[in-house]
């Protein structure tokens, strides 16, 4: 049996040219874990906290590497426990939510290497209890950002992402293909309105002059050039409302519009009446509840109501919106709690509640990470959302998909 062998960590640079820190795992057959840590801008109140990177470095390379070096790394579960100890903190604010997860990932990482298999192989081992099946293998179809607002962009528009989604009815392949050629065919229509076609941090684009409706009108249109809207394509918004909430109200500046709860639900509903929309993130406040209930029982059997904020892939909160009604979906983002094993537990919860598990990267991200795929294929998720299909960070994710897709399907 493998011990950790030891632990070290430097910083490097994400994709919003932000320092972040890399982890290095090292077993004592030779098998090596890395995990850099994504860093998202739009963060929800009650996520783990991020510790400046010189000082994760300092507490993964010293502290941290004291502490585990010796143990056996395929208890994953008994070493994010001792992590979390360690730490002590309800928000991981003692170590960082950020050193403790790139160690928990790599440690992860430096098994599947020393046992010479796939990652999302052993994460599905160690996430099911039980070796993994070939033929359980299920992909996640991707959630496309290609119009991007809010803190992703400055461009005056309110609602920060604007997505298109694939029928679940595809493979990932052709899934990726149709995200692609409505990305591509949104960028010509754009410029042919005289709009920008700089991209956000996820790769979407980013004009200025947009309101919600006009951005969804112009993915409708991207997409019917060659698809059917409502059959073969569906649209999302992540509207990270709390970005524009104030005392009881959310101001949509663009289009000089101060609503209230009830004001701002019947604004979805006319969206959702003129645009196949079927995905619908963080149409409220994280601690706006009352209306979290009431969207979720007006428009929640036909749309995923999904929670990212409020749950911020925490047990605590998700119970609490499970009790309570409020969502259908879950958006699963490692970093936001802090270890593998509570990210598990989050699923599992989510699972067990028959809710849609959606993988997320974040805007701060790099071109090495492709955690995300693996494990959204290894649990199971129903989708995942890596930004639009361009930029290295993001297109790294469906690659990485699409690796997979090819290592189970020789032949094709």
């Amino acid at each position: 049996m493998s011990k950790i062998k030891a632990i070290s960590c430097h910083k490097i640079l994400n994709s919003r040219g932000d320092w972040t820190i890399e982890t290095h795992v090292e077993l004592d057959d030779g098998a090596v874990g890395i995990q850099a840590i994504p860093e998202g801008a739009s963060k929800g109140e009650r996520e783990a906290v991020s510790l400046p990177v010189d000082k994760s470095v300092h507490i993964v390379s010293t502290v941290i590497d004291d502490a585990i070096r010796g143990e056996n790394p395929e208890d994953q579960e008994g070493i994010d426990r001792m992590l979390i100890e360690m730490d002590g903190t309800a928000n991981k604010h003692h170590f960082g939510g950020n050193s403790l997860l790139s160690v928990s990932l790599a440690v992860a990482s430096a098994v599947s290497n020393s046992k010479g298999i796939e990652l999302y192989e052993y994460l599905s081992a160690q996430f099911y209890k039980k070796p993994f099946s070939k033929a359980s293998l299920q992909f996640p179809t991707p959630v496309f950002n290609v119009l991007n607002g809010g803190k992703h962009a400055h461009n005056g528009l309110s609602f920060q992402e604007f997505m298109v989604i694939p029928s679940r009815a595809y493979s990932i392949d052709k899934a990726i293909e149709i995200g692609t050629n409505i990305y591509h065919s949104l960028k010509t229509k754009l410029i042919e309105e005289h709009l920008d076609v700089d991209v956000g941090d996820e790769g979407g684009f980013a004009p200025n002059n947009l309101t919600v409706p006009k951005a969804l009108e112009f993915l409708k249109a991207a997409a019917s050039e060659q698809y059917k809207p409502g059959k073969d394509v569906f649209f999302g918004m992540d509207v990270a409302a709390e970005s524009f909430y104030s005392e009881g109200h959310y101001k949509i500046r663009e289009e000089n519009l101060e609503l209230n709860d009830d004001k701002l639900i019947e604004y979805y509903e006319k969206l959702f009446k003129k645009f196949e929309i079927i995905y619908l993130e963080d149409p409220f406040y994280e601690r706006d509840y009352q209306a979290w209930e009431a969207v979720y029982k007006k428009l929640g059997n036909n749309c995923m109501i999904v929670g990212d904020d409020l749950v911020v892939t925490n047990t605590k909160y998700l119970k609490k919106a499970i009790e309570r009604k409020m969502i259908n979906a879950v958006i699963v983002k490692p970093n936001q709690v802090g270890t593998l094993t509570e990210t598990f537990d989050f699923v599992r919860m989510a699972q067990e509640a028959k809710m849609d598990i959606i993988l997320s990267h974040r805007s701060g991200d790099t071109a090495e990470d492709t955690f995300i795929a693996d494990l959204a294929v290894a649990v199971g998720a129903q989708f995942i959302k890596s930004g639009a299909p361009v930029r290295g960070e993001r297109v790294a994710k469906y690659n990485r998909l699409l690796e997979i897709l090819a290592i189970n399907n020789p032949e094709d």
